[in-house]
């Protein structure tokens, strides 16, 4: 079967594109950087499609040529300076459905979310519900999933949890009693494999979840074990800290926690398994089951343990340069023919500290402090040696962790 697939280059999407290409399918995959995902799969095509911009269905008629069905599995967690939920999940898809229809595709899949359906609060399911509606509204034979979260290796949700799993005492949202059921990553593709070898004959609407619900507790419980972790206790967090925290990551970026991502936490993620399984014969297995099959690996224990050390490494490493600029700017005294160098030297290190909090051009600053903090070590090697050691090698460890 030849596929569109959007979304290639995301979490669900890689998987799926890996899924499809081994059952010998034709997959034209959608992606930003093209170079980089045809070097990794030489055996499909990739197309360059920008979904903050590709709102037009005469700009996915001729992407459409030979396609026998559509895979739509674009999504973001977080909105970005050029990424809104309304542009990626409602107005590129709906121009590819529209033109998907144009040139006679019957068979779309939009994977959607749990949660975009009438009581939808949040922009990004709102955003989704309105693809979803669109897509009803052409009549087609369609199909849309609604993923509960999705676990596995690279996932968002999972780098999340698995992170705050393991840190030294678990934080627990509230009481930890919000219900969640979970599905892996592998449980879906399976799915995604068996309906295409047994496609509705109308347009059906099935909900991807796991066997049974699982409260957050318990699944920073076994996401710890997984992790081959000892267990710890538990502290758990009043609600309204949290909300604090997510706010206040909405604006300063230094953790996955935003304050829509909460609220969907706090307001439960659990669905029915039965319809899709009496579709696909696949048996639904618990997120237990899930994690039991997928061995951890060291890459798995280091990432867990360095997401939260990411954004405080950065925000400390700013700090130095923002405190040492003004020091040497308005409180060091120096003579007064050195007062002009005194004054360029702190506004240079005040502004390379704001471009490390903002993470403004990471690869850039970083090569500019690294080059700084060796002039200041050649220029005061007893003195500052030790110091600026030390913090190169922390300013290289910051550009391993932050350059993406």
């Amino acid at each position: 079967m030849n596929i569109l697939l959007t979304g290639a280059s995301g979490f669900v999407g890689q998987n799926l594109l890996s899924a499809l290409v081994s059952e010998g399918h034709k997959v034209v995959a959608c992606v930003r950087d093209t170079k980089k995902w045809q070097a990794r799969f030489p055996e499909i095509e990739c197309l360059e499609c920008d979904f903050s911009k590709d709102h037009n269905p005469d700009v996915w008629v001729p992407r459409l040529k030979g396609i026998d069905l559509v895979i739509n599995a674009v999504g973001i967690i977080v909105e970005t300076r050029s990424q809104s939920f309304e542009n990626i999940h409602t107005k590129a898809p709906v121009a590819l459905f529209t033109a998907a229809k144009q040139v006679g595709i019957n068979k779309i899949l939009q994977i959607s979310a749990l949660g975009a359906d009438a009581n939808a609060e949040t922009p990004y399911h709102i955003t989704k519900r309105a693809a979803d509606d669109a897509l009803k509204s052409l009549k087609l034979n369609s199909v849309i999933f609604y993923p509960s979260m999705v676990i596995g290796r690279g996932g968002d949700s999972t780098t999340l949890f698995s992170a705050m799993a393991s840190l030294p005492i678990m934080p627990i949202i509230g009481k930890g009693d919000q219900e969640l059921q979970p599905i892996h990553i592998d449980h879906l593709k399976d799915n995604l494999l068996e309906l295409l070898k047994n496609w509705p004959s109308e347009a059906k609407s099935f909900e991807l979840v796991g066997a049974k619900p699982i409260s957050l507790l318990n699944l920073f419980s076994l996401l710890r074990k997984w992790l081959q972790m000892k267990p710890t206790f538990a502290f758990f967090i009043p609600i309204i800290l949290m909300k604090f925290s997510a706010a206040l990551n909405d604006r300063l970026n230094f953790g996955p926690l935003t304050t829509d991502n909460l609220k969907m936490l706090l307001a439960g993620n659990c669905g029915n398994p039965t319809p899709i399984s009496e579709v696909t014969g696949i048996k639904p297995k618990s997120i237990e089951e899930s994690l039991q099959k997928t061995p951890v690996t060291s890459a798995d224990i280091w990432h867990a343990r360095l997401i939260f050390l990411q954004p405080l490494l950065r925000i400390s490493i700013a700090l130095v340069w923002i405190f040492t600029g003004i020091f040497v700017g308005f409180l060091y005294p120096v003579e007064e023919s050195y007062k002009l160098l005194s004054y360029s030297a702190a506004a240079l290190n005040i502004l390379l500290g704001i471009a490390s909090l903002i993470a403004y051009r990471i690869r850039l600053i970083v090569t500019l402090q690294l080059l700084l903090l060796i002039t200041y070590t050649w220029v005061e090697p007893v003195l500052l040696g030790p110091i600026n050691l030390l913090l190169i090698v922390a300013t290289l460890i910051m550009l391993v962790l932050e350059d993406k």
